[in-house]
């Protein structure tokens, strides 16, 4: 099965997102598609998944593929549960199995029974995660699906797509997920795509090649450009004895727009930084019963540059907003100096008013800052962050998500902070806007920190790692990999201590295959159990006591439904990977 784009063009407003584009991609590619917000890439899965349409060429998609796609901001409708919009989704063609649906919302860290009204944003993108993964597809088209992601549904994920049989199209910052599961890439630049045979780091290869090749070109139509030019300008008695087809040639060179180098490179300059920074004695915070972390003590120095990591949940932004002031401690001290200027770039994209200008966005902030280079003006730091002339003078209105959030980010360094506290600073911010922020982080001259899922990210920037540990905070002086890697050493070898002795690596045990089989029989009956101990607690009304005592049941029998969901899948899992 094929995807052709031939000849296609589409256009938003005046701006020509794909020019004249052709390529195909089958259902055995796992490609990354890649470019600068407002590029088109979120366009580029519309246009595949039949959800817009060119403004000229032709879309061609063989063989009746069956394509799912992943929105960015994806919607339900409301008064169901998560797993009644899973099994929505089942065919007789193509049944879903009631375990897999139960065991991938769960491994999304989603309750199958949970009413999806007061969803959040980040739960109903995890929601619609599993919908098409647990769904029969030929093409996956996801759109950032590792935002609102932790680690452990990261690293899961990318396993699950590394396994994955058929065809796999995906925008994403994630540069890992790049390297490991996908091997080819598609580029959009300036209307234009290419398409490589190779993962990511490959793919920069290719693309320096490219990029050098094209310089090459450019100096040398430059050059025969600048001969034409004077041949031109000789009198007009000269002309009339050249060919016509000369003169057509130099209009033709004329029409070129030749590229502009565009420089990544931002020196910070920040306010002057006192002895005292922030200090934390003894600090705990919880809401009611729900402890977050306690008996945490912590002092920041100037070179910090602290990933906070853990599960979503764990309480990293409460810690965050208790740093800006936005809650308190539960008991301990929190001790900030008096020079601190906090610039705080939030998870969430705040409200801009849609008809503001983007120059004056960031001129309400301030007009001026100061760099190594010498003061530069809001208009110079928008550039910096590849906003051109042009856009500088478009309505935020006309920006995209991505380019909305890297406003943002330009505003929040605007403001000449000499600590940043960034929250999930990666998500919807392409490739090249993170380059440029790694680059502007490196040299900051003031401590940061920093909660983020993207491990390349992560490693390239941070010296230490604070991680959030079951109501505890343990520093570690290792990189994100490394504690990745240190962790899953720790469960492989507990796993290996459990294995029977004689355990054979190539063959599914008999234990596991008994077991497996128990499970496919017990997981239905309490299912059953489980429904008829909630329809009798619907009928319950003032009897307080057996009230309580029965929604203990239910939870009880609901932890215990998870636990074997959660070892059926992993059996199921072991079983694919065995020839039996």
């Amino acid at each position: 099965m094929v995807i052709t784009f031939k000849d296609v063009s589409f256009k938003y407003i005046e701006k020509m997102l794909l020019d004249n584009v052709s390529f195909s991609i089958t259902d055995s590619d796992k490609v990354g598609v890649v470019g600068l917000n407002g590029t088109g890439k979120t366009t580029m899965l519309k246009l595949i998944s039949g959800l817009e349409k060119p403004v000229s060429g032709e879309i061609i998609i063989s063989g009746g593929m069956q394509i799912n796609y992943l929105p960015q901001d994806p919607k339900f409708p409301k008064g169901l549960k998560a797993l009644e919009v899973i099994m929505a989704k089942s065919t007789k063609e193509h049944p879903i199995k009631d375990y897999e649906a139960k065991s991938i919302l769960t491994k999304l860290k989603l309750d199958p029974d949970s009413l999806i009204d007061n969803y959040s944003g980040g739960e109903n993108k995890r929601l619609a995660l599993a919908l098409v993964l647990v769904s029969y597809s030929d093409m996956l088209i996801l759109d950032e699906p590792t935002n609102h992601l932790d680690n452990d549904m990261i690293l899961w994920l990318e396993k699950y797509l590394k396994s994955f049989k058929r065809g796999l199209i995906m925008v994403t910052h994630d540069r890992y997920f790049l390297e490991h599961v996908c091997n080819k890439m598609l580029e959009l630049d300036l209307g234009k795509t290419y398409l490589y045979e190779a993962n990511y780091s490959k793919f920069l290869e290719l693309k320096t090649a490219r990029l050098l090749e094209a310089k090459r070109m450019e100096a040398k139509l430059k050059s025969i450009l600048k001969t034409e030019t004077e041949w031109m300008n000789r009198s007009v008695e000269a002309r009339r004895t050249k060919s016509k087809s000369r003169i057509n040639r130099f209009n033709e060179l004329s029409k070129i727009n030749f590229s502009e180098d565009k420089t990544m490179e931002f020196n910070s300059v920040t306010r002057r930084l006192g002895k005292k920074l922030i200090e934390i004695e003894n600090g705990s915070k919880a809401f009611g019963d729900k402890v977050l972390f306690k008996d945490f003590n912590f002092k920041l120095e100037r070179s910090d540059i602290i990933a906070f990591v853990g599960d979503n949940g764990a309480g990293k932004s409460t810690l965050f907003k208790i740093i800006m002031g936005q809650e308190d401690l539960t008991t301990g001290t929190l001790i900030k100096g008096e020079t601190l200027h906090i610039g705080y770039f939030s998870q969430h994209l705040d409200l801009i008013d849609p008809e503001i200008r983007v120059i004056d966005y960031i001129k309400e902030e301030q007009g001026l800052i100061e760099t190594l280079d010498g003061v530069i003006t809001a208009s110079e730091l928008l550039e910096k962050f590849l906003f051109d002339s042009e856009m500088q003078y478009t309505k935020v209105k006309m920006l995209s998500g991505g380019e909305k959030r890297r406003l943002q980010l330009v505003r929040v360094l605007m403001s000449n902070p000499n600590l940043l506290i960034l929250d999930e600073p990666t998500n919807d911010l392409d490739i090249y806007t993170l380059e440029i922020l790694e680059d502007y982080l490196m040299s900051f001259k003031g401590p940061i920190l920093v909660v983020s899922h993207d491990r390349y990210f992560l490693d390239k920037i941070c010296n230490k790692l604070y991680v959030f540990e079951n109501t505890s905070i343990k520093e570690y002086m290792l990189s994100f990999s490394e504690y990745l890697g240190m962790a899953k050493e720790d469960s492989k070898a507990q796993i290996e201590g459990d294995k029977p002795q004689g355990y054979n690596k190539n063959k599914m045990s008999s234990k596991d295959r008994n077991l497996l089989d128990s499970l496919n029989k017990e997981i239905p009956l309490l299912e059953a159990e489980l429904s008829k101990l909630k329809e009798k607690l619907k009928g319950l009304t003032v009897e307080y006591t057996e009230i309580m005592d029965l929604t203990a049941e239910i939870e009880a029998k609901t932890k215990i439904l998870d636990e074997k969901i959660d070892k059926l899948f992993e059996l199921e899992e072991l079983k694919e990977s065995f020839k039996i």
